[in-house]
Parts: C-alpha cells; sequence; structure tokens
C-alpha cells in the first residue's frame, strides 16, 4: 500500500490520465503483477518470445513501437534494445520504476499517449476522437509495432466514465467501448510496418468447484481474425479477488496482423466520426 502511494505522488500523469483513473489502474497493475510474478511468468515469457521471434525475423529493424507497454514486463525490452535503432514505449502513463530502469538506454523514448483517442471527447475537450497515432503511422522507419495486451484494455476506462457520467453519455455513441477496440484494429491496420497483436479476448470467472460463474467478452463483440496461437492466462487466483474465485483471460496473438486482415470499421475514417446517442 505504502509502495503503492509513493508510485501516485512520484508518476508523472496528464491530468485526464488521473481524471480517468488509468494512473491509479497502472499502479495496481504493476502491483498484483509483483503479487503474481508466478502465476503471471509462464504469461509474459510467451509474450516477450513472440515478440522476439517476430523482430528476429524481420528483414530491417530500424524502429519498434510498442504500444501498451506498461510495466514491460512482457515486453522483450533487451532484445530489442539490441535489435533495433529505436525503441518506442508508448502507453498513457509511464510509471518512474520503468523510467529508472531506462534512464541509461538512450535508445529508448517513452510517449504519453492516449490510445483511445477518446478521452478528451468524453471529457466535453473535443468533437470527436482524436487520432493517437498519426505522426507514428506515418513514420517510415517503423518497422515493427506491437500492441502488447492492450486491446481489452481500451474499452474499460470509457465503459466505467459513460456509467458514471450519464448525462454526457447520452451524447454520446451508446456503442463506444466496442468502437474503441474497433478503432485500435484499425490503427494497426494502418501501419505500414509489420503488427504483432497480443491481447486478452475473454474471461472466465470460475468457483472452486470449477464451475464458471461468468463469461465476458473482453473485445465487446468486435470480430478479430483467427488467432495464431492461444493460452490462458490467470490474472487473479483464488485470494487475488475473492477469496472463493478465480478470473482467468484467454490471450490470443496475431504474429502479423493487418497485412491480411480488412479494417473493423469497413473503411470508416478512425477519427472525426462523432456517430450519435443510439451508435
Amino acid at each position: 500500500m505504502l509502495a503503492e502511494l509513493a508510485l501516485r505522488a512520484l508518476s508523472p500523469a496528464a491530468p485526464m490520465a488521473r481524471r480517468f483513473g488509468l494512473l491509479k489502474e497502472g499502479i495496481s497493475l504493476w502491483s498484483r503483477g509483483r503479487r503474481q510474478r508466478k502465476a503471471w511468468e509462464p504469461h509474459q515469457a510467451r509474450c516477450r518470445a513472440i515478440i522476439a521471434e517476430v523482430a528476429a525475423a524481420l528483414p530491417r529493424r530500424r524502429k519498434v513501437v510498442v504500444l501498451g507497454s506498461g510495466p514491460a514486463r512482457d515486453i522483450p525490452l533487451e532484445t530489442l534494445c539490441a535489435s533495433f535503432d529505436e525503441v518506442v514505449l508508448v502507453d498513457i502513463v509511464h510509471l518512474p520504476l520503468l523510467r529508472l530502469k531506462l534512464w541509461r538506454q538512450a535508445k529508448v523514448s517513452l510517449l504519453s499517449r492516449d490510445l483511445t483517442g477518446a478521452m478528451a471527447w468524453l471529457a466535453g475537450e473535443a468533437g470527436s476522437r482524436q487520432d493517437p497515432l498519426a505522426d507514428l503511422i506515418a513514420d517510415g522507419s517503423v518497422d515493427l509495432v506491437v500492441s502488447a495486451n492492450l486491446l481489452s484494455q481500451l474499452a474499460w476506462p470509457v465503459a466505467d466514465w459513460l456509467e458514471d457520467n450519464p448525462a454526457r453519455a447520452a451524447a454520446l455513441p451508446c456503442d463506444l467501448p466496442a468502437r474503441c477496440i474497433a478503432w485500435h484494429l484499425d490503427d494497426l491496420s494502418r501501419f505500414k510496418g509489420h503488427v504483432c497483436l497480443i491481447s486478452d479476448v475473454e474471461m472466465v470467472e470460475r468457483d472452486r468447484e470449477g464451475a464458471i460463474r461468468e463469461r465476458l467478452d473482453l473485445t465487446h463483440g468486435v470480430a478479430l481474425p483467427k488467432e495464431d496461437e492461444s493460452w490462458l492466462w490467470p490474472v487473479a487466483p483464488f485470494g487475488e479477488a475473492e477469496r472463493d474465485r478465480e478470473y482467468v483471460h484467454k490471450v490470443c496473438a496475431w504474429r502479423r496482423f493487418g497485412i491480411e486482415n480488412p479494417s473493423p470499421l469497413g473503411g470508416e475514417s478512425p477519427a472525426g466520426d462523432e456517430g450519435s446517442a443510439t451508435g
């Protein structure tokens, strides 16, 4: 608890990140990862291995962009730094522990971005979704883009905010959480370089007898192509969130996303579409 309070005080974060609870959530994720190090390591190791294998197969390795870098436990940072001329880590919050770890690594730069592109719109500070990756998409030196366990994290803060702000929500598309998922997939499809997507897609809640109590679609119904591989990630083993419940996520990986996959928006622009309150 003291460590979390210290991180909250010391972490540089945009007002929007604090307003939407994303700084708090980033710190909670870091803390849970420490507590569940043993349970999470197989998932994190598999993510690191996939990213390293994808990177090793590329003919050119100038710049790699990692979206949703978080604490970077699932990212093979040393391998990427050794392989690429430049490594760009993109997230809305970068905790001091990561900054300290990287302070001597000249190849790494940190970008703070709202990867939903929607938070200023939600807050009434913009008239539509803003394109969060336009500059990186236009950068012809990006040879690899990794979306790392980010996709499912784009919808929940939006869904929570809409629920807590019904008056403002009435003026926004009712399917905005799903749109945030689709927008990100479209953003990935716009990159010219190789794209690797790793994301949890489903949550299953089980009791100690093994009975499934709830099953949740983390993609909010947005269609995804057939994954290359999948595995289970015990996000909250028994005792973490509840004494008699465990929460296990299905994780999928697409080693070459975007080239063969059509835009989930069907050609719509990912920015500037205000939609309607009825979606």
